[in-house]
């Protein structure tokens, strides 16, 4: 198959297209190399540079280009393919409250163009699949003894942020083309991925790199918040299962480890690899859903995904990664 990855330098779109291309699939990469988080700008600078050199020795193509320019008709119907996998947007949930005009021409309306663009495109898609986000959820439902339960794609979302409202608008937007127009859609939501090459300050990259830069790591309300962390190869293989099953047409898909932990938990496995460093706790209540777990049954049934990586295990492989790298960033 051909694929086209929006946003195919990114964190998840490069190893998405790596693993494409190990699979033997003819692979483009469009992305606009936008630096969200300029406070990062060394890290992300790196980063950028060393995932253009895995893709280009890996053959696949490169296209440097903003899917909001009038130019994005052209590059699709001239590539013509078969996989379009949108991961195109700013990667922070709190830049969308920061900046909700320019969020919503950076999710929603570059979706919509797109979208716009494969209608006229069907005889040769075979597959859209979009990035959504558990943030559509917004709190997770709870048992009456107070314990989160699982969310589940049946969950009604009911997100409570600005990101995860645009995210939510777009899965009923790619639904409503799919009925109209018979465009074939899979929408993928994740959590809390990390692994190598991550620089959009995610909880785990930060958390590692003060490690390595003896640091005291800060844990908001003590680190209760719970998140679904998910290494990057568990979801790249989720992706490639959803792009090459077609039990997963027309569906939406939790794609996480399936597993709640603390963000404390977290700080305990980071601290055994670092001993000396500091954790504090910070009384300060972050603003943002209360999470856990996602539900990966329909995954698991529909598609035969069975994720590997707990996080003991994600994060000993992310850094043995940062080890050949943090001198550099």
């Amino acid at each position: 198959m051909k694929a086209l990855i929006i946003g195919g330098l990114g964190f998840i779109g490069h190893h998405i297209a790596l693993k494409l291309k190990h699979e033997g699939h003819e692979v483009y990469v469009v992305d606009a190399i936008i630096n969200y988080l300029p406070t990062n700008f060394k890290t992300w600078n790196y980063y950028i540079k060393y995932r253009q050199r895995e893709l280009e020795n890996a053959e696949v193509h490169i296209i440097i280009e903003d899917i909001k320019n009038s130019t994005l008709n052209k590059t699709i119907h001239s590539v013509s393919p078969d996989w379009v996998i949108n991961l195109a947007s700013m990667p922070v949930a709190l830049l969308a409250d920061l900046n909700p005009v320019h969020a919503k021409n950076d999710i929603f309306d570059s979706n919509f163009r797109l979208l716009e663009v494969l209608k006229t495109s069907i005889s040769s898609l075979k597959r859209y699949v979009y990035f959504s986000s558990s943030m559509v959820y917004g709190h997770f439902l709870r048992d009456s003894n107070g314990k989160i339960i699982p969310a589940n794609e049946e969950q009604k979302c009911m997100p409570i942020d600005t990101y995860g409202a645009f995210k939510a608008a777009n899965e009923l937007l790619i639904q409503q083309y799919g009925y109209r127009y018979n465009l074939p859609y899979t929408i993928i939501r994740p959590s809390a991925v990390y692994g190598p090459t991550d620089c959009n300050l995610r909880v785990t990259e930060l958390f590692l790199k003060k490690a390595f830069n003896n640091e005291t790591i800060e844990l908001d309300n003590g680190g209760q918040h719970e998140l679904d962390f998910t290494y990057i190869d568990d979801l790249t293989q989720g992706v490639f299962l959803a792009l090459t099953n077609e039990n997963a047409i027309n569906e939406v898909f939790n794609i996480t480890y399936g597993n709640g932990n603390k963000i404390s938990k977290l700080a305990e496995i980071v601290k055994k690899y670092f001993p000396d460093v500091k954790i504090r706790n910070n009384e300060c209540k972050p603003y943002r859903p209360n999470r856990g777990a996602l539900n990966i049954t329909k995954a698991q049934r529909l598609l035969g995904y069975s994720p590997k990586y707990d996080l003991e295990q994600g994060i000993e492989q992310y850094i043995q990664f940062m080890k050949k790298h943090i001198s550099a960033i």
